[in-house]
């Protein structure tokens, strides 16, 4: 061959557009008008022996706007390699509320799963931001679209209560900033999930140590982990998951117990040490910060489908304890909650009702001293109504009340609480409505 021929021929070779994978753009657009509103608060400085919450009195509140719960662009990528082995991409961004007071003033998008990595008869191996196999699983036992929305399961599972719903991501999770929800979408994370045997299926994801705050400070990770027995032909599942928050002090964020260094005692003005006037004493017991903290989130559920009529349950137990503190303090506290979803469809749609009950706390105080979370429960009743209008297109109806005891704070996905209390309106109870349009392409 011509030596110009061959050149011409290599160079075309490497310039000539190569067939690229197939991209699939696909999401959801969710919003309407939505009204909540609170009751008045406990009586301000009421609280438990153990000093977990203190109810600031906070007024009544109401409010009206529009929500976009979990609208969302979602980019897919998968190129088949040979031998049932694919690489598979995903990037999803998070419209939900974007530009609002309630998320996020300066309108920057946020992200939900965004991923890279492989699949195949083995299962799946991926790297990155991922709504993880403790939260996936609460979501299928959730009949109001989804979880995210108002009614769904996330204003009472994965959260202990005290203002605390749908605590998402964990960069900020560290002695200074706890974390203390289990409804999270972690990122830094690689996560397995195994191919179907026989209806079995299970996963594990880990986080890795990417956000360490400084030198010789903590590290937080999670570990997250369950098994599902849903077999194809039969109309139930089960399943059970683990979740393990490695310092992300989610007690802190429960107690508003600021982490600071501790502040070693002084003498009082008088100058004489221990007669009851040294204050810089005081600071150093409130202001001690834990070395360490190991949360733990443990949930069991099912579902059971006749006919056109589903039934759900599922029971969580969450578990907080921060090592290193000075006695007087909450070291540990844990809760139970039981969730029960009831779904019909019509020819139109569905109806879906859930209740849910979360329990008082128990805690303990380092140093052993009596320890009492009474009154810390709460009951939440949902009802909606979902009219297709199309195949990509709904009409949703949705209300929810929030009963909370005097010295609880369970609160509602996107709906704002009082300023005057960090941990939301305690002891206030709380109802929402929403009419909104769900258009899915």
């Amino acid at each position: 061959m011509n030596k110009k021929l061959l050149v011409l021929a290599l160079a075309g070779a490497f310039v000539a557009p190569a067939a690229m994978a197939d991209v699939t753009i696909s999401g959801t657009i969710n919003m309407g008008p939505q009204y909540a509103s609170g009751t008045d608060s406990t009586v301000a400085g009421a609280g438990n022996s153990n000093s977990i919450v203190t109810a600031a009195g906070g007024q009544g509140y109401s409010t009206l706007g529009f929500t976009s719960n979990y609208s969302n662009v979602n980019l897919n990528s998968t190129e088949d390699l040979g031998d049932g082995n694919k690489v598979v991409f995903n990037a999803q961004l998070d419209f939900s509320n974007t530009g609002s007071t309630v998320h996020d003033v300066s309108g920057s998008l946020k992200q939900r799963n965004t991923y890279l990595g492989f699949e195949g008869g083995w299962g799946s191996l991926r790297m990155g931001i991922n709504e993880h196999i403790y939260e996936r699983y609460m979501y299928q036992s959730d009949v109001l679209d989804g979880a995210a929305g108002i009614g769904g399961n996330l204003q009472m599972l994965g959260s202990p209560g005290y203002g605390v719903v749908f605590d998402v991501g964990n960069g900020s999770c560290s002695s200074g900033s706890g974390c203390a929800g289990f409804y999270r979408r972690s990122g830094q994370s690689i996560f397995y999930d195994s191919p179907d045997i026989g209806g079995f299926t299970f996963g594990i994801a880990q986080g890795l140590n990417a956000y360490q705050s400084a030198s010789g400070g903590t590290k937080p990770t999670f570990t997250s982990l369950g098994a599902q027995f849903k077999p194809a032909d039969m109309p139930f599942f089960v399943n059970v998951a683990y979740e393990r928050h490695k310092d992300f002090f989610g007690l802190q964020k429960i107690t508003g117990i600021t982490n600071t260094a501790a502040v070693a005692p002084t003498a009082g003005p008088d100058g004489i040490f221990g007669n009851g006037d040294d204050t810089a004493a005081v600071a150093a017991v409130t202001g001690r910060q834990g070395t360490g903290s190991t949360d733990t989130g443990m949930q069991i559920g099912g579902g059971f489908t006749f006919g056109d009529f589903s039934i759900f349950a599922r029971y969580e137990q969450l578990k907080y304890k921060t090592d290193g503190l000075n006695s007087g303090l909450v070291n540990e506290y844990k809760r139970d909650a039981t969730w029960f979803g009831l779904k019909y469809n019509l020819a139109t749609g569905y109806i879906g009702a859930q209740f849910g009950v979360a329990n008082d706390g128990k805690c303990a105080i380092a140093g052993g001293t009596s320890c009492s979370a009474k009154e810390s429960g709460s009951t939440q009743f949902s009802l909606g109504y979902a009219h297709n209008l199309s195949k990509q297109t709904q009409l949703l109806f949705y209300g929810t009340l929030v009963n909370n005891d005097p010295l609880a704070s369970y609160v509602i996905a996107g709906v704002g609480t009082p300023a005057n209390s960090s941990s939301g309106n305690v002891g206030g109870d709380v109802r929402s409505l929403a009419f909104l349009v769900k258009h899915s392409f």
